[in-house]
């Protein structure tokens, strides 16, 4: 060892294991603490010593002594040296270590909160609709009996990337799983009983084919079977969707008198029918002109009761594979069609042009664009002579 301070305590240099140390040499008569302080540091070491060397001269040797001795205080010094750590620093570490653990242990399990989740969009301020607190409900039962008794706080994002690529659905699902799993977390952060979201920085790839949509012969078929008598009360729900490109559900909740301004060709939907809880409002197209004036003396505009018993009815005599959200799929195809404008279907449909490009639009030909917009009641009717 090479002595680089010669008054006590002393500061040694050596080297071990290829890296060099500084022992500051704390051994004294009457001195009952550690023996030796070990640093990486050799302006460190040299400053240490200095300020013992100055405390025990103003207070005494007494304010630097440990009660008791333990050998393991100087072999944990020598092993934190090694890092630039001192014990001190060995402890506070492990107490905020211990912290989060107790934390953890002490945090509510999952399936508690999601129960509080669901009662809480339930009962909260802003109220949901009926089919968006549906689909909560769902997804907490699922999230339920896949996590079980875990607690909010073991889950981090390596688990959830687990949960996601061990369930057997389609990519689409999958984010649709992520983003509930996400709006629970960030719920768990505001109520505090997290603080941080473990969802939210998974990336799901999703691979995206052409939109599908109704060629003109189905729409025909679609349209001539709402016409039947035993559909007839659906006709104008089918149209809606088909040349309005409304909503389904929106469309279910629409009436005569609130939303169809036969006078002026306008379609309104008030806030509280719209999936957006935006208002919108749009001139009709001919096509949904005719169709609609074909209906005005059938009420109301939608029959009332379960649409989805009405819908299957309506479908059971057609032979052709359904799409889901075909009808407005189909609409916007045919719209852009014609109008090249994502601007307009925007203000139609309700959706950003982002939305309606990635999920709507679909390729249609030309020789098909004028096909679809002739589809009216009587082109149906003549067809039906022939």
């Amino acid at each position: 060892m090479k002595t680089i301070r010669i008054d006590w305590p002393k500061v040694r240099q050596y080297v071990k294991t290829g890296n060099t140390y500084f022992q500051v040499d704390l051994r004294r008569k009457h001195y009952q603490g550690p023996r030796w302080k070990n640093f990486t540091d050799r302006q460190k070491a040299l400053k240490y010593a200095s300020e013992i060397a100055e405390k025990v001269a103003k207070q005494g040797l007494s304010n630097i002594s440990v009660v008791g001795k333990d050998p393991r205080i100087a072999a944990w010094s020598e092993q934190l040296a090694m890092y630039d750590k001192t014990i001190e620093q060995a402890i506070e570490a492990a107490l905020t270590t211990f912290e989060k653990e107790r934390q953890v242990k002490e945090s509510p399990h999952i399936s508690e909160l999601l129960s509080v989740w669901v009662n809480d969009k339930t009962s909260g301020l802003k109220k949901l609709r009926p089919r968006s607190l549906k689909s909560i409900r769902n997804m907490a039962d699922m999230f339920k009996a896949d996590f079980g008794m875990v607690r909010i706080k073991e889950i981090d994002q390596a688990k959830i990337e687990d949960y996601l690529a061990k369930k057997d659905v389609s990519d689409q699902r999958r984010e649709n799983i992520r983003n509930y799993l996400s709006q629970f977390f960030n719920w768990s952060i505001k109520k505090k009983y997290h603080d941080q979201n473990p969802a939210e920085g998974i990336e799901i790839e999703i691979s995206r084919g052409s939109p599908g949509f109704f060629s003109v012969e189905q729409c025909i078929a679609v349209m001539r079977q709402s016409m039947k008598k035993e559909h007839r009360s659906m006709t104008a729900y089918v149209a809606l969707c088909l040349f309005g490109g409304v909503r389904p559900d929106e469309a279910a909740r629409m009436t005569w008198e609130a939303n169809v301004k036969m006078d002026t060709q306008e379609i309104f939907l008030q806030v509280d029918i719209t999936k957006t809880k935006k208002e919108r409002i749009f001139k009709m197209s001919n096509t949904l002109f005719e169709w609609l004036d074909y209906c005005e003396e059938i009420k109301p505009l939608v029959p009332p009761g379960n649409m989805q018993n009405r819908r299957v009815r309506l479908l059971k005599g057609l032979s052709l594979p359904w799409i889901a959200d075909g009808l407005r799929h189909t609409f916007a195809t045919f719209h852009y069609a014609k109008h090249s404008s994502f601007e307009e279907l925007r203000k139609v449909m309700g959706n950003s042009p982002g939305i309606i490009e990635r999920f709507y639009k679909g390729s249609i030909s030309c020789s098909e664009v004028g096909k679809f917009w002739s589809i009216t009641p009587a082109s149906i009717a003549e067809s039906s002579k022939a």
